[in-house]
């Protein structure tokens, strides 16, 4: 069973674990002195340059432990985070494709990722990424790497795995085809130390280019490079 609740004032919490016949403590944070500051997790999420000074709306285990603190800014991810502790730690997400060729990438961590398997819906053999300045055929996935993949119609595939809340991707000099994480990015979010990305080259495909301002899970994307480096896209509670 897994409870959340948005309250840190103490006659709140012991009125909810009254009424919800509650016998563990409902706000133990490890490595602090209980309540909501102080401890390991409130110190994970807490985000004060990025929108609310505290985060909020707690998601507690079993056991009575914070799992997930939630704030203003990330409540789609919540409910990821949320589906992962009710899932047994695998998640699925919903693939979105149109008919003829879409840029799509690999947001979850899976055992089979063959092409085939993910996206039964695509046409064979039409699975192509971009690397030393030329389209190379594959017929795997892999994490961080934008491909083409054509359909013959529109529809949606759901892919299943774990979660991916960090990824560091190699660049080359000049336009590199990428993908993100198991959450949405904002472009000006990337880890970029080297100053790698080409402001304005983050483009995403839908029935034509359209300039990027997120990298959205399951989706591929160009991004143009003045060099060759690493960047480092993560989730907002990573």
């Amino acid at each position: 069973m897994v409870i959340g609740i948005s309250a840190n004032n103490q006659n709140q919490i012991d009125n909810f674990v009254e009424e919800n016949g509650i016998t563990y403590p409902i706000l133990f944070d490890p490595g602090g002195s209980g309540g909501v500051s102080g401890g390991d997790t409130y110190d994970l999420y807490y985000l004060p340059s990025d929108g609310s000074p505290y985060p909020r709306d707690f998601i507690v285990d079993q056991n009575g432990i914070i799992q997930y603190a939630n704030n203003e800014i990330d409540t789609e991810w919540m409910l990821i985070v949320l589906d992962d502790l009710l899932g047994g730690g695998e998640i699925e997400m919903n693939i979105s494709f149109q008919e003829n060729w879409n840029m799509i990438g690999l947001p979850l961590a899976v055992e089979n990722t063959d092409a085939q398997f993910l996206f039964p819906e695509s046409i064979e053999n039409t699975l192509y990424t971009f690397s030393e300045g030329g389209y190379s055929q594959e017929s795997i996935l892999n994490s961080g790497i934008g491909y083409w993949l054509r359909f013959q119609s529109d529809g949606t595939s759901t892919i299943s795995g774990q979660s991916l809340d960090e990824l560091s991707i190699e660049l080359t000099n000049g336009w590199n085809m990428i993908s993100g994480i198991s959450q949405t990015v904002s472009v000006s979010s990337i880890y970029d130390p080297d100053q790698l990305i080409i402001d304005g080259t983050m483009y995403g495909f839908n029935d034509g280019y359209e300039q990027a301002e997120t990298i959205e899970p399951g989706q591929g994307y160009w991004i143009r490079s003045s060099g060759e480096g690493t960047i480092t896209l993560a989730s907002s509670i990573y």
